[in-house]
Parts: C-alpha cells; sequence; structure tokens
C-alpha cells in the first residue's frame, strides 16, 4: 500500500469540530510549549491548531485501534476508538442491492465476513444473517449501516467517509443522513477526483470535503476553493518546502502510515519513528495501530488525541 497524505487548512476562527459538545471531555492541550497529559476523552474535541508545533492527531483506518480485537469497520471497534479518544475515524461507505447504506470496505462479503459473493448480490435482510469475522473466525457482529455509525459516533468522533459510490443519489442519501443527525461538521467527504468538488459542494455546502491531488499542479487548484479545508495527495506529492510552506499558511498535513510504516512497527523495527524523521512536516497521522501510534507521540511530546 502507498502511504498517502492529507493537508487540511483551519481559519483562524473555525473549529473542525462542535461546539457545545466538549463537557466529560479529557485531553491533551497545549499551552504555550507545554503538554498536559489526562484521561480519554469521551466527547469529541475541538481541533484548532495551526502549525506544525501542534499535537499530532491519530486517525484510525478502518477504525482499527490496534488492539486486535475486533472486526474493523465494526460498531464494537468505532466504540473502542471513541473509548481511547481515537477521534477521526476512517469509513468505507458502499450499498447493498436493495440501495442500503452500509460500511464495508470490499466489493464482496468473502474476507470480512461469513457469507460470499458481491455485496451488491446482498439485500440488507440477507446481508444481516451474516456475521463479520476477525482473524478469520466469526464474531457475533454485522455489517453496520451508515445510520447505525452516525448514532453511534454523534458528538464523539470525526468521520472520514470514504465513500466507493459514484452516484448523485447516493451522495444525496449520505447528505440526508448525516443532516438528520446535525452532523454536518462532524463528517468528511473524501473525493479520489477534484472534479467532482463543485457537484459535492452545491449539494452539501455545509460539510467539509477532503479532496485528493495527485501532482503538485492539483495542488495549486484545489487551494483555488475557499470552502476546501482538507486536500489528500499521495506520497510522491510530499516535499519539505511544500509542506512547510502550506503549514505556514495554516493548514494540516495528514499523512498516512498505512503499509510500510505500519508493517515495521509491527515487526518492531521503530516504523513510527522512521515514518516522521522522513515525514517531520505533519499534524494528522492515519494508522492501523492507533493506539500504539498514541502512546509513541506521548513518549514524543506530540500527542493531541489523549
Amino acid at each position: 500500500m502507498v502511504e498517502t497524505l492529507v493537508i487540511t487548512r483551519n481559519k483562524q476562527t473555525m473549529v473542525t469540530f462542535s461546539k457545545g459538545i466538549l463537557k466529560n471531555v479529557v485531553c491533551l492541550i497545549l499551552v504555550g510549549h507545554t503538554l498536559f497529559a489526562c484521561a480519554p476523552a469521551k466527547k469529541l474535541q475541538q481541533y484548532s491548531g495551526t502549525t506544525q508545533d501542534d499535537p499530532i492527531w491519530v486517525v484510525a483506518h478502518r477504525a482499527n485501534t490496534g488492539e486486535g480485537k475486533y472486526p474493523e469497520n465494526s460498531l464494537q471497534m468505532i466504540q473502542s476508538c471513541i473509548d481511547h479518544g481515537l477521534q477521526i475515524l476512517e469509513l468505507d461507505i458502499r450499498e447493498t442491492k436493495d440501495k442500503q447504506l452500509v460500511i464495508l470496505h470490499d466489493k464482496t462479503v468473502d474476507r470480512t465476513t461469513t457469507g460470499k459473493g458481491l455485496l451488491t448480490d446482498y439485500s440488507l435482510i440477507d446481508l444481516r444473517k451474516l456475521k463479520l469475522t476477525h482473524q478469520g473466525r466469526p464474531t457475533n457482529q454485522l455489517v453496520p449501516t451508515l445510520e447505525e455509525v452516525l448514532v453511534l459516533a454523534k458528538g464523539k468522533a470525526k468521520l472520514d467517509l470514504d465513500i466507493k459510490l459514484e452516484s448523485q443519489d447516493a451522495y444525496e442519501r449520505i447528505v440526508n443522513l448525516v443532516k438528520k443527525y446535525k452532523m454536518e461538521k462532524e463528517v468528511l467527504f473524501f473525493l479520489y477526483d477534484i472534479q467532482d468538488i463543485p457537484r459535492v459542494h452545491q449539494l452539501a455546502p455545509d460539510m467539509d470535503i477532503l479532496a485528493r491531488v495527485h501532482n503538485q499542479h492539483e495542488i495549486k487548484q484545489v487551494q483555488q476553493y475557499p470552502f476546501i479545508q482538507y486536500i489528500h495527495i499521495d506520497e510522491e506529492c510530499y516535499d519539505a518546502e511544500t509542506m512547510k510552506a502550506l503549514l505556514a499558511k495554516g493548514y494540516h498535513v495528514w499523512l498516512n502510515s498505512l503499509g510500510t510504516y505500519d508493517a515495521l512497527e509491527k515487526a518492531g523495527k521503530n516504523g513510527f519513528d522512521q515514518f516522521l524523521k522522513k515525514y517531520p512536516h505533519v499534524n494528522i497521522i492515519q494508522t492501523d495501530y492507533g493506539l500504539q501510534l498514541i502512546d509513541f507521540l506521548h513518549q514524543k511530546g506530540k500527542q493531541g488525541s489523549k
């Protein structure tokens, strides 16, 4: 898997997460250059840092904490993320034969459930007869619907929605669900093609778009949209001077440690340390080993998720 990165932009008074939901949150607060460590957060925090000196935040890829206990993209795993203070969760949205929105990464159900075949061959009722698997064994977890995830995560986590659908109708249904639960500022819409930005923004002007770019030209193009706060770029686009310039403008760099660096860390070969040495100008990292990365960043004095 190729490491990728995301850049996010905050305005001076903009907060990424909703206000009024910080009660009972216990977090790391950056005061000057001093970090005060506290217990894991149970509610969604504000995220308002603007420079490379801010704490690094951890994103749970497919809601993986790194515990190795629960199936990916499951309600059980999402709850564990919330309990441990992982506040940005990446999730994959697909639809069933009867157009029901569910959380599943693959086109088929083979790898992650007790079933076989294409997801689009299953109605939601039939899909719910399957069990999610973990390490090849059935669990008591079902493939969750998007609505179930929104109910669970509301006010507790920001959701990065990797929408593996292309139809306008699918986007409209996703937007309507998000609006139903008043979570417009608690989700990101990940777009693979920047040509889709105007269409999606017109559909959901109050929601954040995560736009993927593939070269320096597209980095410049996407910055012309004043409403874009998030830019996703591939590893090949990472350039230290470009990243420093973006940080200086108030952008945040989100880089994935997925693949190579996660594997090195799992093998005990200091993958996260190697990652930050190669990509020092980041302040959001997506990983399959969220809790391990949180611990590593705490040791470095760079953690903002707990």
